[in-house]
């Protein structure tokens, strides 16, 4: 059977795969749609657009670093029925099962859920293997399945996607320059160095990789009133929403963080890290709109007494850092920090060791994903134009999108993560976590914080 073109993969991508080997390392792309599911139209349209994309069967080879997709002969459809599973019994499932060898790639599932004021609702859910792709190809991809699904007869108006992928030298490398291994070198000290006093979370066992996903749907509104207070500061939303996390979780980490006896010749470890996961695409040399890949990075910051301090002062502290970081191209240089990673995370067989090695020299309490989907494919207003019927079809008729949810793995790199969507004034909030390192009640405990003090920001 025909094989599409080889893809050669990321030092990210390539860890992700290394990481799915320990435990499944697994994300997911939510769309609400209003009226009843219509499984066999849902079905043919996911094969439509995947077979148009020439996604498949994986064949890796040289040691992970390439591989070739063998078209699917089916893209199959789960259905939960209305006795079934709800969002968030699915995701604990599904952030825990593993995609076998040979399989797509991505999971397909039409789940209930509540009725709306016109009527029936259900969720589209992907579950895709995080290696390959990233949220903004994923978006892409589930943007063209529901065109399709809003259509079934028609040609979408889209441009298909391609796994025809550039090398990751020739998109980025006017960013780092011609010394590559030095840079990867320089950058991985640099991130050591930068991490030294960071907290550490307790591991109850570093190979125990069993997460679990909570969601909230934030009050209406909430989103606008962050950005007003935000912009006061001179900051971003994604910079308050860091401040707010680290208040969070400052304040469960403060007993042990604070309370700890520093040893003989070691730093102490009383920083809270929050990392942020960056979307690098904009800075490569060329568009990358239609390539079906992943190109993420992420950069963190450190914050000494998160818990005791204002929103507004950690806004601007983060909002200094952040904006220097994004003037100077730091995240695609943070990148190669990775390849190290790779290199090390190979070095040692030991399953201990390679589960450990990101917790123990750049140690992360917490991590945030945030998009902002206002105004794009899922945000079209209805003929009211009001907030809660968007994503109408181009004939104003048809099933309508009326919300987005992205659900991020925890793993290896990051031990909770704070996954934002705002669409228009809607805030959504999902929330993955290693149960090794929280108990569900005390991560109830930490959301709930969370949203509160999210609240009072919005107040100030």
């Amino acid at each position: 059977m025909p094989r599409g073109p080889v893809v050669q993969l990321n030092a990210f991508q390539i860890l992700m795969r290394r990481w799915s080997k320990l435990h499944a390392y697994n994300a997911g792309q939510v769309v609400r749609v209003s009226g009843a599911p219509d499984r066999e139209r849902w079905k043919r349209a996911a094969e439509a657009v995947i077979g148009e994309l020439g996604l498949g069967k994986p064949r890796f080879t040289n040691g992970d670093e390439a591989v070739q997709f063998t078209p699917a002969a089916e893209v199959p459809i789960e259905l939960a029925g209305n006795g079934g599973r709800d969002l968030e019994t699915f995701f604990n499932e599904e952030l825990n099962r593993p995609f076998a060898v040979g399989d797509l790639p991505i999971r397909f599932c039409i789940l209930p859920a509540a009725p709306a004021a016109g009527g029936e609702t259900h969720y589209l859910a992907a579950v895709y293997d995080h290696w390959i792709a990233d949220s903004r190809a994923m978006r892409e991809l589930m943007h063209r399945i529901f065109e399709r699904y809003l259509s079934p007869e028609a040609h979408t108006h889209l441009p298909p996607l391609t796994l025809d992928v550039p090398s990751f030298k020739t998109l980025f490398g006017r960013h780092v320059g011609p010394l590559r291994r030095w840079t990867a070198m320089r950058e991985s000290l640099k991130n050591i160095w930068r991490h030294r006093h960071g907290y550490r979370l307790n591991l109850s066992d570093p190979l125990d990789f069993a997460s679990r996903f909570v969601y909230r749907a934030l009050p209406e509104g909430l989103i606008d009133r962050l950005y007003r207070f935000a912009k006061s500061q001179g900051a971003s939303v994604n910079d308050l929403f860091i401040a707010v996390i680290a208040q969070a979780t400052g304040a469960y980490t403060a007993a042990d963080r604070l309370g700890k006896i520093k040893k003989p010749l070691h730093f102490s470890r009383r920083q809270v890290g929050i990392g942020t996961i960056v979307d690098i695409r904009d800075a490569a040399s060329q568009p990358l709109d239609r390539v079906f890949n992943l190109y993420l990075s992420s950069y963190a910051v450190l914050l000494d007494n998160p818990e005791k301090r204002s929103a507004g002062d950690l806004t601007r502290e983060i909002a200094a850092e952040t904006g220097r970081i994004k003037k100077t191209y730091e995240t695609v240089r943070r990148y190669w920090a990775l390849v190290m990673a790779r290199f090390w995370y190979d070095m040692y067989e030991s399953s201990r060791f390679r589960a450990s090695l990101l917790h123990k020299t750049v140690p992360l309490v917490a991590g945030i994903s945030n998009v902002n989907m206002t105004g794009s494919w899922a945000d079209s207003k209805t003929d009211n134009g009001k907030a809660e019927g968007v994503g109408v079809g181009a004939d104003g008729g048809g099933p309508r999108v009326l919300d987005y949810l992205r659900i991020s793995p925890a793993g290896p790199l990051i031990p909770l993560v704070f996954t934002l969507t705002t669409i228009r004034g809607r805030l959504s909030l999902c929330v993955t976590y290693r149960t090794t390192s929280f108990r569900a009640e005390k991560l109830t405990e930490i959301v709930d914080d969370f949203v509160r003090r999210l609240e009072e920001a919005g107040k100030e």
